[in-house]
């Protein structure tokens, strides 16, 4: 009888509790690509890829403890839409506690700061598997692990609002070195590595400045190509950066968006970084964009972006420049599901030799 009891009373505990409920979302995004191989010595060939473009799902969700404070959190997963690789790579994942007038902390595994800048200018972010947008030949696109992020509530400023954002990471006494989905930095205490951002934003205007210290990157971004032998050899060094980046926005007309971004970075000296990137002297690298939602047709979108980025060395005799320009329009059904077309070309040069490489695309996404 006091078991009868004791259960009945949890299950009317538990149905009287109120729990909020988590979201589930995420992003399927395929695209039909024309990458042809253009080689050094080996015969050139026609080639088609179906590439998976950042698919994705996630859950979160957040439990209102006070008036002023919650519990949130967050984890996200990454998959191949194509079935080329492995399923379930680590995105963004965290639990943390956000108050309303204090800002959020987070602990887990994030985007930098710097990272989530380039969301706002790059017109062609995720595209041909993630190897044309600005991850392809920038330096500053890194998702780390073991971070303490901070975020802070919006201070209102001339019709708009700045906002500041932290992350602190540590090692845990490893070198650099890649993960899944994201990479480790060095060291052991926690703000060896760290990035922050300053943004301003109201509707006309968006401007933001960012610096990492000491976050692993690639440097040397080969992008889209797409040869099995290609005129300059080698590939990309992963290698702890300082990088400094701004970026603008603006809108002058409805439905007309300029972008801009620039960005400068250096190897800071840990253990880890790959063998030659200590003769790295600088990259420096900047983008112009625009897009354009056609009034008369607001299903339509037209845009366009031009992005290079120069890595110098110390000897001089190696300097590398990647060069990437890309046109394309979007035809978007809803705001869940567009179509998208594009065509592009990539230069890469160093010293005397050159690659290019042509593509064209298209792609449906679909947010759920």
């Amino acid at each position: 009888m006091k078991i009868k009891i004791v259960t009945a009373a949890v299950l009317s505990l538990l149905a009287t509790s109120t729990f909020a409920a988590p979201t589930i979302y995420g992003e399927i995004d395929a695209s039909v690509d024309y990458l042809p191989e253009k080689n050094a010595t080996k015969s050139n060939k026609d080639v088609w890829e179906i590439s998976s473009n950042s698919s994705f799902i996630g859950v979160k969700g957040d439990e209102k403890l006070t008036d002023r404070l919650s519990a949130v959190y967050a984890a996200e997963w990454g998959f191949s839409a194509d079935g080329d690789s492995s399923d379930w790579t680590q995105r963004n994942r965290y639990v943390g506690l956000k108050d309303s007038q204090l800002g959020t902390v987070k602990i887990g595994k994030h985007d930098t700061p710097l990272k989530q800048l380039s969301s706002v200018v790059d017109t062609f972010n995720n595209y041909v598997a993630n190897k044309a947008d600005v991850t392809g030949i920038f330096t500053g696109e890194n998702r780390i692990d073991n971070v303490v992020v901070y975020e802070s509530p919006a201070v209102k400023l001339l019709d708009g609002g700045f906002k500041f954002n932290a992350l602190l990471a540590t090692g845990e006494s490893s070198g650099i070195k890649k993960t899944s989905g994201g990479a480790k930095v060095s060291g052991r205490g926690l703000g060896d590595a760290w990035s922050a951002s300053v943004v301003y934003e109201n509707p006309m205007v968006v401007a933001a400045l960012a610096y990492d210290k000491a976050i692993p990157s690639n440097f040397l971004g080969r992008g889209m190509l797409n040869a099995a032998e290609p005129e300059i050899g080698g590939g990309s060094l992963f290698a702890a950066a300082n990088t400094v980046r701004a970026i603008g926005r603006v809108n002058p007309i409805d439905g007309l968006a300029l972008k801009a971004m620039y960005q400068t970075s250096e190897v800071e000296a840990v253990a880890g970084n790959d063998a030659g990137s200590e003769n790295i002297d600088d990259a420096q690298g900047w983008l112009i964009g625009a897009e354009y939602n056609i009034p008369q047709a607001k299903n339509w979108t037209v845009k366009g972006q031009y992005s290079q980025n120069d890595t110098s060395f110390k000897d001089n005799s190696s300097d590398f420049k990647a060069k990437q320009i890309i046109a394309g329009a979007d035809y978007a059904f809803n705001k869940q599901v567009k179509t998208y077309g594009y065509a592009g070309y990539l230069t890469l040069e160093q010293a005397s030799k050159k690659d290019k490489q042509p593509v064209a695309g298209l792609g449906l996404e679909f947010k759920f």
